[in-house]
């Protein structure tokens, strides 16, 4: 770098100035009003194995120019073998006028050792007094911003986001007032089926797919459990899908179930749990009668409501 800097030195006195047509630096804004900054720099790219050494313009750098930010180099990419460079700084003036500023110069090395000395042309900067009023002679304001139109291309997006947005809030509000009511989106009465059918059917899912005959005894058992559970629930109106064994047996006490089927409800929650919780492997004939027994139960139960309910009408009737 000592080297280059020496080379810069000796090649700058003697570089005939306008001898060859040079790349000219340049500005942010070739025009400013006083006091505006402006940024003057040039650009470089070198490949692998070059270096470069810039000359730092003496300051100040012109009449009526003021340095804002100093002098610096820095790195823009480097992408492959090519890296490229941008030196320059931030200046602003305080008078009026046309300033013509000084050209840039460096010194680059070539990987061969070779030596070029580049000179950027100095730009030309306007420097303007703001507009001022000849009757008030005071400075014209910052003009408003020009109105412009709407255009329908501009209006369409946010009019179907509405649209959109609208026809969400409808259907979320028509879905939960309709569920509240029992019905579908459309308004129609959901058809729900009696805990029994719905139990009926569960029992002859789970019958026609065996499972206590592929190893699956715990989840055929947890599925039977879930089945009666839920029966229970809607049918009696407990929550037997939160209870125990022992507290679902408790509310059932008083729902005047024969004692015989009963127990082999009982029973059959017992090898459940066993199996569930013990790791307790069911006999075979304990697995074939599991599902009858449950299917029992759940037509016994509905035939005794049933019987019920026409003795109380009949006794109504008399």
């Amino acid at each position: 770098m000592r080297r280059l800097m020496i080379v810069l030195a000796a090649a700058l006195a003697v570089l005939p100035l306008g001898a060859q047509e040079s790349p000219v630096a340049l500005l942010s804004r070739d025009s400013i009003l006083i006091g505006d900054q402006v940024r003057w720099s040039v650009s470089l790219s070198l490949n692998e194995g070059e270096t470069c050494a810039f000359s730092v313009p003496q300051e100040p750098v012109a009449p009526g120019i003021e340095t804002v930010r100093a002098f610096a180099v820095d790195t823009l990419s480097r992408r492959r073998s090519v890296l490229s460079l941008e030196a320059g700084m931030t200046i602003t003036s305080f008078e009026e006028g046309r300033v013509e500023l000084p050209p840039m110069y460096a010194v680059l090395a070539h990987a061969d050792g070779t030596l070029d000395t580049l000179c950027w042309v100095g730009p030309v900067l306007e420097v303007a007094m703001p507009e001022v009023d000849v009757e008030s002679f005071e400075p014209f304001d910052i003009k408003e911003q020009i109105p412009y139109p709407l255009t329908f291309r501009e209006v369409l997006p946010w009019g179907l986001g509405a649209l959109a947005l609208a026809a969400l809030v409808y259907c979320i509000v028509r879905l939960i007032r309709n569920r509240r009511r029992n019905r579908d989106f459309f308004g129609r009465e959901k058809v729900v089926d009696p805990p029994h059918v719905v139990a009926l059917r569960n029992l002859d899912r789970l019958r026609s797919q065996k499972l206590w005959e592929n190893d699956r005894q715990k989840q055929f058992y947890t599925s039977l459990t879930d089945t009666l559970r839920q029966y229970m629930a809607s049918f009696y109106g407990f929550p037997a899908m939160e209870e125990t064994t022992g507290e679902i047996f408790d509310e059932l006490k008083d729902k005047q179930i024969d004692e015989r089927l009963l127990g082999s409800i009982k029973e059959l929650f017992s090898t459940a749990d066993y199996v569930k919780f013990a790791k307790h492997s069911a006999s075979q004939a304990e697995n074939e009668e599991a599902i009858p027994t449950a299917v029992k139960f759940v037509n016994t139960t509905y035939m005794q409501r049933l019987e019920a309910e026409a003795a109380a009408k009949s006794k109504e009737e008399e």
